[in-house]
């Protein structure tokens, strides 16, 4: 085999590489893939369905994908599948209940890679002015055919129309404009109506249809009147062509009820370089009307104009482009015409911000080779046009202050005065309703500031201000402080803990007695040693080696001693008292339940006595003890843990603790199994399970009935044998009490552990492995052997 290896021919090995490297790069080439609305056809009903379902959460409408379905080439064939996609993602159709799916299906689109809709790349959204209309993907422009017409809209070739006649005479009639736009009624001549509005039509309709409903004519009496109506039953559909400077320039099909800006929202809008003020529609070949968007925009005057079938819309490059920056209600690039001024582009800006400087503006001008700053007065601004690339800057008013002054903290009202209304410090203090109760008026701070700067600070006594013995003039933007007097004084506490109601830190005040904190404290609980009260204070500022000065006395003595800040008060409980404490015992047992520690050296043995012994069926071997770790010990565990990358402790910080209570029992107690009880520790006895499980990576987990001299080989044989992903050498089995033993190692020879009733074999996973550093070594090491020592104290202690 390895002589064959290395006469293979060259071309043969390089052909062999060269397809494993295609077939390793296929997959992102195809996920990078973007997919065409033309291909559409393609696609499966379902995958279709999809398709429109993310364009639509997207945020484009029917129109835009038929817009680029059409750039990209696609034939009327997948329109029409496109537009049936679109109509089952309204009403459910084909995708119903699809969407919910979407993530199970994968979001196909086309070949084998998920995808998702990239047709359209994020791009920064533009500062143009108006372009944020037509960046807007919660718009729909989808044709409305059940909406009101338009009193501007005429009536052209494919709308339907029905006539109602009622009265005297009732009939109705549904007739649809011929290519020529005549409508022809039995009876009557064509009727030319193309070009026409609703009214006109019913002017022109109901002038011939009198001469078949002589009650029509107004003079006609009242019982022989005849009335007639005209509505707009469905409007037809147009075909505009959009060129110029446009996103998407292309022909569209459209709904006759589309206005020039519905078209330009489906082309998605001018470009970067084109007009939002020059839009010239074409019809035969001549320029009918003229578009401003602006008048839109900025004046919310929607353009009326509605299109013919085969319109063509020219968007022109822009004219001048200004840019407005600063403090304008609204900042960007703005187009300006002919003659416009800086008038127009306040206008168009919504005017100056609250905080803008506006006596003038500032403009940035190209001329030719270099540029200059032009500053504009504002009796200017009607007159001064602008040119082509010009940055118009409206400048921000200062932060700073002329006439104020300003107080701070201890007052009643803090906050700004104008310096002509507080000149002094009296008239400050009046100002704002005087010093609070709070305030330490013996010092306030008052800060002085020149140019700007912060550069004196005075101190001033109050007391002499409110007394009016002394006064102070102020200069603008002083600024006073006046101080509390908790943060010259701070407040002083004493700390009662120990077996009372409500033990804690609370405030100090002279005069206060031990007895008075321990009624602060809301009195002793049960079992308080009120005969030994001990009081600890803090005796540092004696100069002494003693820092602390202990006392005792009784309750009825507590009236007696008088408290000093910071002292702690401790109420203990009675000398040797404990409370009681309890265990929990289940599983076979004669008596479950709970039971109370009766002494010091409580253990599982003494406990199987007091509880009556166990019942028939129970495995002794598989006794074990569940205790609840302490707090601080369980949070040493995990930063040990944490440290190794260990999970090492359940949620519920409890472990379990494996014992042979056959061997306690064969020796009367005197085993190491025969644990030492502990509170709320629950000592389960459990049934006899004759069974073997087998976990893990093999072939199928599974369990088997237990024989004596079962080997570890033939319960993992009875499994089917272990995975390639096993780690065999590492099996360990777990047994029924909860202990744990590995497969152990010497030389070439491994020895399994021996199986008993109820034993789990797990096979783990192999890991995969990477080199260690010594650095990572010692760390490990020394974590482990931190680790070990808590476990072993818990587990002895």
């Amino acid at each position: 085999m390895q002589n064959r290896f290395f006469t293979t021919p060259l071309s043969v090995l390089l052909a062999i590489f060269s397809t494993a490297l295609l077939l390793c790069t296929t997959p992102s080439v195809a996920q990078e893939t973007t997919p065409f609305l033309m291909q559409i056809r393609n696609l499966t009903p379902n995958q279709q369905f999809n398709y429109v379902i993310e364009a639509r959460k997207r945020g484009y409408s029917l129109l835009q994908l038929e817009g680029l379905a059409k750039a990209q080439g696609a034939t009327l064939e997948d329109i029409s599948l496109l537009r049936t996609a679109w109509s089952d993602s309204q009403t459910g159709g084909v995708g119903q209940g699809m969407e919910d799916n979407l993530q199970d299906e994968g979001m196909q689109s086309f070949g084998n890679e998920s995808q998702t809709f990239d047709f359209f790349e994020e791009e920064e959204e533009s500062d143009i002015f108006g372009s944020g209309f037509f960046a807007n993907k919660n718009i729909t422009e989808t044709p409305q055919f059940y909406v009101a017409t338009p009193a501007g809209y005429r009536l052209g070739p494919s709308d339907e129309i029905t006539i109602d006649v009622w009265g005297a005479s009732e009939n109705r009639y549904e007739v649809t404009l011929s290519r020529q736009g005549v409508v022809r009624i039995d009876r009557l001549k064509p009727m030319y109506l193309s070009g026409l509005t609703l009214a006109a039509a019913e002017r022109k309709i109901r002038n011939e249809f009198s001469s078949i409903y002589t009650g029509l004519s107004p003079e006609s009496p009242n019982e022989s009147k005849v009335y007639l109506d005209l509505n707009l039953q469905k409007a037809r559909s147009i075909v505009v062509n959009i060129t110029g400077s446009v996103e998407a320039p292309g022909t569209y099909t459209i709904s006759g009820f589309s206005s020039v800006l519905n078209a330009l929202y489906a082309a998605g809008g001018p470009t970067e370089n084109g007009s939002y003020r020059d839009i010239s529609i074409l019809r035969n070949g001549k320029e009918v009307t003229s578009i401003d968007l602006y008048d839109y925009f900025v004046k919310g005057t929607y353009p009326s104009f509605f299109l013919n079938d085969q319109d063509v819309i020219v968007v022109a490059p822009h004219h001048k482009r200004i840019t407005a920056e600063g403090a304008f209600k609204n900042t960007g690039r703005f187009e300006t015409l002919e003659n416009e001024t800086i008038e127009d582009l306040l206008s168009y800006t919504g005017g100056f911000s609250s905080t803008a400087y506006k006596k003038a503006v500032y403009v940035d001008r190209v001329l030719e080779l270099q540029r200059e700053i032009i500053k504009i007065e504002h009796n200017a601004y009607a007159v001064a046009q602008l040119s082509d690339g010009d940055t118009v800057e409206a400048k921000n008013v200062t932060d700073k202050y002329t006439n104020r002054i300003s107080v701070s903290g201890e007052v009643y009202l803090p906050g700004n005065y104008p310096f002509n209304e507080t000149p002094t410090l009296s008239a400050l203090l009046k100002s704002s309703s005087g010093l609070t109760t709070d305030a330490y008026s013996e010092a306030a701070i008052l800060y002085r500031s020149k140019q700007g700067f912060v550069n004196e600070v005075k101190t001033i006594d109050l007391a002499e201000i409110v007394n009016k013995t002394q006064d102070v003039q102020l200069q603008p933007n002083d600024s006073l402080v006046v101080i509390s007097m908790k943060n010259i004084n701070p407040e002083k506490t004493v700390t009662i803990q120990g077996v009372v109601n409500e033990p804690g830190e609370v405030p100090f005040f002279k005069g206060m007695t031990a007895r008075d904190l321990i009624l602060i404290a809301n009195g002793f609980q049960d079992r308080a040693s009120t005969d030994q009260i001990e009081l600890y204070t803090n005796v540092t500022e004696e100069q002494t080696n003693k820092r602390i000065d202990a006392r005792w006395f009784s309750f009825e003595e507590a009236k007696e001693v008088e408290l000093a800040p910071s002292d702690l008060l401790i109420v203990r409980l009675e000398p040797g008292y404990q409370s009681t404490t309890f265990v929990r015992l289940g599983g076979q047992v004669t008596r479950p339940g709970t039971y109370p520690i009766i002494k010091e050296d409580y253990t599982i043995y003494d406990l199987f006595y007091d509880a009556g012994g166990v019942l028939d069926g129970v495995n002794l071997k598989g006794v074990s003890v569940e205790r609840e770790v302490p707090k601080e010990t369980q949070e040493n565990i995990e930063d040990t843990a944490d440290s190794l990358n260990l999970f090492f402790i359940d949620e519920d910080t409890t472990i379990k603790i494996g014992v042979d209570f056959e061997k306690v029992l064969s020796k009367k107690g005197e085993h190491p199994d025969n644990v030492l009880l502990k509170p709320n520790d629950v000592i389960l006895f459990p049934k006899e399970d004759s069974t073997i499980s087998v976990l893990g990576e093999v072939q199928r987990e599974t369990a088997t009935p237990y024989y004596k001299g079962i080997s570890f080989r033939e319960a993992v044989n009875r499994a089917g044998g272990v995975k390639r992903s096993s780690d065999y050498k590492n099996t360990y089995v777990v047994y029924q009490n909860g202990d744990v033993r590995g497969t152990k190692s010497f030389l070439f020879f491994r020895s399994r552990p021996k199986l008993e009733p109820g034993a789990i074999v797990v096979v783990p996973v192999k890991d995969k492995r990477r080199s260690i550093t010594t650095q990572e070594t010692i760390s490990m090491t020394s974590a482990l052997a931190s680790l070990t020592l808590l476990v072993r104290s818990i587990t002895q202690n």
